[in-house]
């Protein structure tokens, strides 16, 4: 099972989501490379931007992942991180951008405070 929330503002294609899921594998990078990679390549465009890089945040283990895909006839360049808080629970982070903004000054302010701010709950 997974929850994802959507924060963005009527007509702005800029957007956080965030998913907790409640069936995950311990390997984060396993997670985007079998789980969420296949289903993304069945949308438009899909396009992985670079490898599946290890990382941690907060102390966990995490994984972060770029691709580009097409909505609506617009290209969104997303980021995300998805990490690991015990042997099947854990949460992903995802910045989106239409593609030819994501350099914007403003929008890569917005990932990194997200990316600063976001808490586990009860941590």
């Amino acid at each position: 099972m997974a929850y994802r929330v959507l924060f963005s503002a009527d007509g702005d294609e800029r957007g956080l989501a965030v998913t907790y899921s409640e069936a995950l594998g311990p390997d984060p990078v396993a997670v985007w490379r079998d789980d969420v990679q296949p289903q993304l390549e069945e949308s438009g465009g899909f396009q992985r931007i670079g490898d599946i890089e290890t990382t941690t945040y907060q102390g966990y283990e995490a994984a972060d992942m770029e691709w580009v895909s097409e909505t609506d006839g617009t290209r969104l360049h997303t980021f995300g991180r998805g990490f690991v808080i015990d042997d099947h629970h854990g949460y992903s982070l995802r910045w989106i951008t239409p593609e030819d903004d994501w350099n914007d000054p403003e929008n890569q302010e917005a990932l990194d405070v997200f990316l600063r701010t976001f808490r586990v709950p009860g941590d």
